[in-house]
């Protein structure tokens, strides 16, 4: 079954690298780095912050294809230090190159395939 998922998600053409643009709802814009592969990838926003450690760290993710043009990815930030949150967000196909999705806390995410 874990196959038959792999070879799903690589069809859906979403392995790779990716750049984030992060619009904060006071407006502010952070950028952020993402690879994919076929089961999973790595995120990290492009910021450090001496009141956040879990800001700025590479962090564990697995994404998956919920219908045509729409995906969920799972940032599991749990997984790289203890006491981070993780996130799940639903991106919308805009382009076969970039994604849009909004955080749970109303931060619009734009992915941009590099």
């Amino acid at each position: 079954m874990a196959a038959g998922l792999a070879a799903a998600q690589a069809a859906d053409g979403l392995e790779g690298d990716w750049t984030a643009r992060i619009t904060l709802k006071d407006g502010r814009q952070i950028n952020a780095q993402m690879q994919l592969q076929s089961a999973g990838g790595t995120w990290r926003t492009l910021l450090q912050s001496p009141a956040d450690p879990c800001v700025g760290i590479p962090i564990p993710m697995l994404w998956r294809r919920v219908d045509s043009g729409v995906y969920e990815l799972h940032f599991q930030s749990s997984k790289a230090l203890t006491g981070c949150r993780d996130n799940l967000v639903t991106f919308q196909q805009l382009d076969a190159g970039t994604l849009r999705g909004r955080s749970d806390a109303g931060a619009e995410i734009v992915l941009t395939r590099r």
